[in-house]
């Protein structure tokens, strides 16, 4: 038997001794939560996947494309099926079972289109559920699942920025004793979308995952007492040995360096991205835009170097000095000048953005340290009014009444 049959046999026994269904919950279809889906799907024993869609029109498109996901790796698309699905209609999860479970002659449409079909789901607890929608959507789709949440469950999340779970303790769960485990990911797959529920896979990367400590005391001295949950060992067990999704255990302050490091860079790169609506290489070799890069990143190294969280951990003068994390940022514009910012783009589509949870993150813990950090402020205030110009822009347009254009040589009148 290879050694990846007995790694699943392996975590199958594991979730059976601790009485756990397995079944791993997913948010957010975008480019990461494709990727972890497809790559959960394509193991020899795919763990049960349910994916949660907030609009019927999600499942509709799914539907068409098959209920299937797909990765393109290397100009071959790689179809994976076998998903369960529940959509979130009037308050109520409704779950449509995976085709495997369609054991009846009956079309799906039909199962679709006939509401008792439906099994309900109100009530079913989710265990493992990872969540790669934007940072500031986690709030709002979390809590359309708050109450099938338990303080066995875990809550992965694979996003960017900072202080997600700060915000989700605060609005969601302010009880300790009741809120769920945290794990929190950095992905740096190369993904590209090509089409709804299809991505490119461009370049090999990793998942580096932890569980999550949520203290600002050095993380060096929490780690220790730590026990982890059953669902927090199994979904860092499982993910871990996916072979696509190249994952990696670490400390949370081992994690939480990577975090600051792709802070720093989307804080940056993306920020100004945005500002000035241009892609990584029109931000190289312009001395303006150099000068703006060094300031900002004097005032988040110097943040970060009073981070307590931090306090006793080797290396971090050396990791986090302003000209290493220049060369950071130099390098991933340089080595990726044809990308435009997610920042530029929620801009275009008019749609948030979450320079709350980059640029905006900086600002609060500096402030939490007697430090203020005014350029980053002022970043933070130069995306919002642009967005707001945008939106503003685009109510004052004039809309055009095609019902009463009256088209050329078409003047004619009936008596």
């Amino acid at each position: 038997m290879s050694t990846w049959s007995q790694d699943a046999e392996e975590i199958s026994r594991e979730a059976k001794a601790s009485k756990l269904s397995g079944r791993v919950h997913i948010i957010g279809l975008g480019n990461a939560g494709t990727f972890i889906a497809h790559s959960l799907a394509a193991r020899q024993s795919p763990p049960p996947i349910t994916l949660l869609m907030h609009q019927a029109s999600f499942y509709q498109t799914f539907r068409r494309k098959k209920r299937s996901l797909a990765v393109n790796y290397n100009g071959l698309d790689d179809n994976r099926t076998g998903f369960d699905v529940e959509i979130l209609e009037d308050k109520v999860w409704r779950r449509i079972p995976s085709r495997e479970e369609q054991h009846d002659a009956q079309e799906e449409d039909e199962m679709y289109e006939n509401d008792q079909n439906f099994h309900e789901e109100e009530e079913g607890h989710i265990e493992c559920l990872i969540v790669c929608c934007k940072a500031y959507m986690t709030e709002k789709v979390i809590r359309d699942v708050r109450h099938r949440l338990s303080p066995n469950s875990t809550i992965l999340l694979v996003q960017n920025g900072l202080g997600i779970v700060e915000k989700l303790n605060r609005d969601l769960f302010p009880d300790e004793h009741s809120r769920p485990h945290y794990m929190q990911g950095v992905l740096s797959h190369g993904l590209k979308k090509q089409d709804s529920y299809k991505i490119g896979h461009v370049s090999v990367g990793s998942l580096i995952l932890s569980p999550v400590v949520t203290s600002h005391t050095p993380l060096i001295e929490a780690e220790r007492d730590t026990h982890w949950a059953p669902t927090t060992k199994y979904l860092l067990r499982l993910l871990t040995l996916t072979p696509s999704l190249v994952a990696t255990a670490d400390t949370p302050a081992g994690l939480l360096q990577y975090q600051l490091e792709r802070l720093t860079v989307s804080s940056v790169l993306g920020s100004l991205g945005a500002i000035h609506d241009c892609k990584n290489r029109d931000l190289l070799h312009n001395y303006a835009v150099s000068r703006t890069m060094r300031l900002l990143l004097l005032e988040i190294s110097s943040v970060i170097y009073a981070l307590p969280e931090l306090r006793g951990i080797p290396g971090i003068e050396d990791r986090f000095s302003p000209e290493r994390l220049r060369r950071l940022v130099i390098n991933v514009a340089a080595n990726r000048p044809e990308d435009a910012s997610s920042l530029r783009n929620d801009l275009r589509y008019q749609q948030n953005t979450e320079i709350d949870f980059l640029n905006g993150w900086i600002v609060r813990r500096g402030e939490e340290l007697g430090m203020k950090c005014v350029l980053n402020y002022m970043i933070v205030q130069l995306v919002l009014s642009r967005m707001q110009m945008i939106s503003q822009r685009e109510a004052s347009a004039v809309p055009i009444d095609f019902e009463n254009v009256i088209l050329t040589g078409d003047n004619t009148k009936d008596d």
